[in-house]
């Protein structure tokens, strides 16, 4: 069987996004674009960047999970 190392886990949930909070990477957030709640990952520190427009991840985020319409 696996041994997994729980202190290499690394997301932080840090809710909904907000524009003023500065993001390191591997925080997670919530995020609504054209009404479809999804969760991102940020990859690249980011503050003031959306996770995503019109359906398109932003360059510092990356999709946890895609909401559907």
């Amino acid at each position: 069987m696996a041994t997994i190392d729980l202190g290499k886990i690394k997301i932080t949930w840090r809710g909904t996004y907000n524009g003023s909070t500065a993001y390191a990477v591997d925080d997670a957030v919530a995020y609504t674009d054209s009404s479809i709640l999804s969760s991102y990952i940020c990859t690249t520190a980011s503050t003031g960047n959306a996770p995503s427009s019109s359906g398109t991840a932003h360059s510092s985020w990356a999709y946890l999970a895609k909401g559907g319409a």
